[in-house]
């Protein structure tokens, strides 16, 4: 009974605690059979036969539950499942038939006053405790996985092989050894004998975990706790215990166990001087961040200039010649008024070819509107030259920003070559899917400038004569554009 009240308290594993303490209570029983059986029962025939058929019922439950409990801590469950269930249903049935030997005879045939005989019953309930019981060695032994434990399997062994040995000499002189007529020991205490021995070596070795060892625990994992009964004796202390000298530093924990409580400390200096180096990285790296947006700010800003640079460097290079133009008119008088309409025509084209360069450099494609717009201010002013201008828009499309830019490059040359030399220009924008622009007018040779503007941008057009007028025409699929 000591030896299954100490399975309560040190074996970790349910599985295996609940049967280790089953074959302890059953052990036991086997003690309280003898003394019924010999003390109390022994004349009366048939609670004697109710005695023998528990006695050797414990035969089979013993080897059960340690097969059941050797199962439980195996790591090969699922194949140690079948063979534990077809073992209860084998211990199950021995069991029934052992507690109706008096109807059918199978297990002890009684006869005159305290005779029997063994029936077939007894040599199959005997081979299945042998058989049960090698089965808990071998369990035992492919547990033994590590080299510590499997080095020290000899433990469990000599253990149980002493309780063995006893059951040997008990049966070589038939029955209990006696030294001056003094029994040495029954049967019952080698047989306990040699399931505890297998159990406690398990337990020595490590096979079977348990709640032991815990002074060379405290000892190997340095920790700082105390072990106490409920009484608040203390049991195990180890050797660092810390008082609470550091304040907050140090936090007190509890937690109940068999038969007391264990208590530790946790000393959080360690991780509040990590959390303040963490804290003062934070703000470190927040420093640094600033200082990254700050230099991707400048280093945008800075590219945003030189983008800007760069495009006020190619709009003025595009327009260098019509500004040079503009400033020849200023040398005097005559010369300026004789030249306005001209500068005018120049300075919008100026003007306009800015605003399309700028549209272009953020766009890949404009729509025909932008043209439209930038050709209407030019043809107003043509109009003070004193021809009839008219322009004309179909629906509006998308088209490269490059061709837009070309185009009107293109229409502003024509208008400042023509001013004063003719009496019509007409200007037709996306009137059919065919058409991007149509320039019409009767001057004559008009187009010289607007072709070397076209060329060199790569759009294809066509020059023709109807009537006197000159048309230049651009776009569409017949001119390579869509």
């Amino acid at each position: 009974m000591m030896w299954g009240r100490g399975i309560r308290s040190r074996v970790i594993h349910k599985r295996t605690r609940n049967c280790l303490t089953g074959v302890s209570w059953t052990l036991f029983s086997l003690y309280l059979i003898r003394v019924c059986r010999w003390e109390f029962f022994g004349q009366t025939p048939f609670l004697d036969h109710i005695c023998w058929y528990f006695y050797y019922m414990v035969f089979i439950t013993v080897p059960l539950l340690s097969f059941h409990a050797a199962a439980g801590i195996s790591r090969e469950q699922n194949s140690c499942n079948t063979v534990l269930k077809l073992a209860w249903i084998s211990g199950v049935l021995l069991t029934a038939a052992t507690a109706t030997n008096g109807i059918h005879g199978m297990l002890l045939k009684f006869g005159d006053e305290d005779s029997y005989t063994h029936g077939r019953l007894f040599y199959v309930l005997t081979a299945y405790s042998v058989l049960m019981s090698f089965g808990v060695l071998i369990v035992l032994i492919r547990c033994c996985r590590l080299s510590k434990c499997w080095n020290q399997i000899y433990v469990p062994l000599l253990m149980s092989g002493a309780g063995m040995a006893m059951l040997v000499w008990y049966n070589i002189v038939g029955g209990s050894p006696r030294i001056f007529d003094i029994k040495l020991f029954y049967m019952q205490d080698s047989y306990s004998l040699i399931v505890t021995g297998l159990w406690e070596g398990c337990m020595i070795i490590g096979i079977l975990p348990s709640n032991s060892d815990y002074r060379q625990i405290f000892e190997q994992s340095h920790i700082n706790a105390v072990l106490k009964e409920n009484n608040d004796t203390v049991w195990y202390s180890s050797v660092q215990v810390q008082s609470d000298e550091h304040g907050a530093d140090l936090i007190e924990h509890q937690k109940p166990v068999a038969g007391g409580n264990i208590t530790w400390t946790e000393d959080l200096h360690a991780i509040r001087s990590l959390q303040n180096e963490l804290a003062e990285a934070n703000e470190i790296l927040e420093e640094e961040n600033d200082l990254i947006e700050e230099e991707n700010r400048i280093t945008a800003e800075r590219l945003q200039y030189e983008i800007k640079n760069r495009l006020y460097d190619e709009i003025a290079a595009h327009t260098h010649g019509q500004l040079e133009e503009i400033a020849g008119t200023f040398t005097d008088t005559k010369t300026f008024t004789d030249g306005l309409v001209r500068s005018l025509l120049l300075g919008t084209s100026v003007k306009r070819v800015s605003n399309l360069m700028i549209l272009t450099d953020a766009n890949k494609f404009l729509s025909s509107d932008e043209l439209v717009l930038a050709l209407r201010e030019t043809m107003e002013n043509f109009r003070l030259t004193g021809a009839d201008c008219e322009l004309r828009q179909g629906e509006t499309r998308q088209y490269p920003s490059g061709v837009l830019l070309a185009v009107y490059d293109a229409v502003a040359a024509t208008a400042v070559a023509v001013s004063g030399m003719c009496s019509a220009f007409s200007v037709s924008v996306t009137l059919d899917d065919d058409t991007l622009l149509v320039i019409e007018t009767d001057a004559e040779d008009p187009y010289a400038g607007a072709s070397g503007i076209l060329n060199k941008a790569g759009i294809r057009f066509s020059v023709s004569e109807s009537d006197g007028t000159q048309i230049l025409s651009t776009g569409g699929a017949v001119h390579g554009l869509l």
